[in-house]
C-alpha cells in the first residue's frame, strides 16, 4: 500500500486472462461463477468490497487475438483495491476470453493461483501450496542432483539447517536494505504512467521439466536461464552498473496460511549470468545461485520476523528492494492447477498471465504454468515490437537448452530429437 502511494502513476495490476471454449457466459453465469472468488477475498457487491461482478463486455474486432486482450488488459486502468472480470467475445476459431484483474495490494501472484482454483472448482488440486510462487515453485521433484545444485549443509542434517537458514535469510533480506539507494528521485516522483506493451511465449510444460531433469536443475533455474540468454543482447535494459539483477518474489506462506490471498512473498534478488556465452553454463550458474535461498526465505522465524515489521518499515523495504538501480527485473514464477479447468461450464482452453510492471523498471516477466502448458509473459515500456522479440528470444533459449549437455556440453546431434520443443511466440 505504501508503495502504491509513493507511485500513484504505476500501475499495479496483476491477472490473468483465460481463452474460453465457445462464447463467454452471459452476465448471471458470471456473476454466479465468480461468488466463491468473492467469498476468498471476503468480498462482494453486496458489502461494499472491491468487487462490481463483470466490469464490461465487448466484441473482438477483426484479427483480435488473446494477446491483444492481454494487451489491452494492462492499458486499462483499475482503481486501488478492486478486482473485477470482463468478457470478450468472437476470437479467431469462436472462442472467447474473460479478463480477471485485481490490484496487487489486494493479493499476489500466489494468490491469484488461489483465486483460479476456486474459480474453476480446482481447488483441491495445487492452490497455494508454499513453493507455488518463486523459486523452487515446481518441488525437488522435478529435478536431481548436480553439482549445480550441490548443497552440502543437507548433508549436515536438520539442526544444521536450522541455524545457516536464519542466517542465509538475514543476509538476503538484510543486504538490499543496507545498500545506498540508486533509484533518481524522477522514478519515485509519481509522473506519468507509462504506456505498457504486452507479449507472451507458449509451450509445453514438459519441455521445461525435461530441461531440468537433465540439468538437475527446477523449473524455475530454467525459466531465469533462458531469461538470462534472452536479454544478451539487451544491454539497454541491464542495471547502471552493466548488470542484471532479478527479483524474483518467492511465496513464503507456512502450514496456517494456506488459503491466504493477501499478499505473503519476499523478494529475493538473483544476479542473472548475462555475460556468459554458453547457455549450460549459464543454466549452472542460475542454479548455483537460487540453490537453498527459497527454502531460507521460508524458515518459521523470517516469517516471524517479517509479520512483526511495522507498516511504515515495511513500505520503506519495498521501496529498497524494488530500487530500479539495484534490480532491473521482475520475474515472477506462478504454478497453476495441473488439472483441466472450466469456468461457467466452459472449458479453459489457454490461460496468459498479467504482471505489473514496478515503478522505474522497463521489463517484468511472469511464468505461469497451468494444465500442462507454460507460458511466459513479457510486460514492458518498449514498443510491443520489442516485447514480441523478447519472446521469441526465450522461446530460442530453451531450444538451445533442449541441445545442451550439462555445464554446456553440446549432445551429438539428433540424440535429442524428441525433446524439440513444439513451441511458438504468441
Amino acid at each position: 500500500m505504501a508503495y502504491g502511494k509513493a507511485h500513484p502513476a504505476t500501475g499495479l495490476t496483476i491477472g490473468v486472462v483465460l481463452e474460453l471454449e465457445g462464447p463467454p457466459p452471459d452476465r448471471p453465469q458470471l456473476d454466479a461463477s465468480l461468488r466463491p472468488v468473492a467469498e476468498l477475498l471476503g468480498t462482494g457487491p453486496s458489502d461494499g468490497g472491491p468487487w462490481t461482478g463483470a466490469d464490461g463486455n465487448a466484441e473482438a474486432a477483426p484479427e483480435r487475438g488473446l494477446t491483444d486482450v492481454a494487451h489491452e488488459a494492462l492499458a486499462r486502468p483499475l482503481e486501488p483495491h478492486r478486482w473485477s472480470c470482463s468478457t470478450v467475445a468472437g476470437l479467431p476459431g469462436g472462442t472467447s476470453a474473460l479478463v480477471w484483474r485485481a490490484d496487487h495490494r489486494l493479493l499476489d501472484g500466489a494468490g491469484v493461483v488461489g483465486v483460479l482454483a476456486a474459480w474453476t472448482g480446482a481447488l483441491g488440486a495445487d492452490a497455494l501450496v508454499p513453493g507455488a510462487h518463486g523459486p523452487g515453485a515446481h518441488g525437488p521433484g522435478a529435478a536431481t542432483a548436480s553439482p549445480a545444485r550441490a548443497e552440502p549443509w543437507r548433508a549436515r542434517g536438520a539442526l544444521h539447517r536450522a541455524v545457516t537458514d536464519p542466517l542465509r535469510a538475514a543476509w538476503l533480506c538484510g543486504t538490499p536494505l543496507l545498500e545506498r539507494r540508486r533509484g533518481s528521485a524522477a522514478e519515485a516522483d509519481g509522473g506519468p504512467s507509462a504506456t505498457l506493451s504486452y507479449a507472451c511465449a507458449e509451450t509445453d510444460l514438459g519441455l521445461l521439466r525435461g530441461i531440468a531433469r537433465r540439468h538437475g536443475t527446477t523449473v524455475n533455474d530454467v525459466y531465469l536461464a533462458a531469461l538470462s540468454g534472452a536479454l544478451r543482447a539487451q544491454p539497454q535494459l541491464h542495471g547502471p552498473d552493466g548488470q542484471m539483477r532479478a527479483l524474483v518474489p518467492v511465496n513464503v506462506r507456512g502450514p496456517g496460511d494456506a488459503a491466504v490471498l493477501r499478499n505473503r512473498h519476499i523478494p529475493l534478488r538473483i544476479p542473472l549470468p548475462v555475460a556468459e556465452p554458453d547457455a549450460g553454463r549459464r543454466l549452472a550458474l542460475v542454479a548455483a545461485r537460487t540453490a537453498g535461498r527459497a527454502r531460507a526465505l521460508r524458515h518459521p522465524l523470517v516469517r516471524a520476523v517479517f509479520r512483526s515489521v511495522p507498516a511504515v518499515a515495511g513500505g520503506w523495504c519495498f521501496e529498497r528492494y524494488f530500487d530500479p538501480g539495484r534490480a532491473t527485473l521482475l520475474a515472477s514464477n506462478v504454478r497453476g492447477p495441473s488439472s483441466p479447468l472450466v469456468v461457467a461450464g466452459r472449458r479453459v482452453l489457454r490461460i496468459l498471465p498479467l504482471n505489473f510492471l514496478p515503478a522505474g523498471h522497463r521489463l517484468s516477466t511472469v511464468l505461469a504454468t497451468a494444465q500442462g502448458r507454460a507460458v511466459a509473459g513479457f510486460t514492458t515500456t518498449e514498443p510491443r515490437s520489442a516485447a514480441e522479440s523478447f519472446a521469441a528470444a526465450w522461446l530460442e533459449e530453451l531450444r538451445v537448452l533442449a541441445t545442451a549437455g550439462p555445464w554446456g556440453r553440446v549432445q551429438a546431434a539428433g540424440a535429442d530429437a524428441t525433446a524439440s520443443p513444439a513451441a511458438s511466440a504468441r
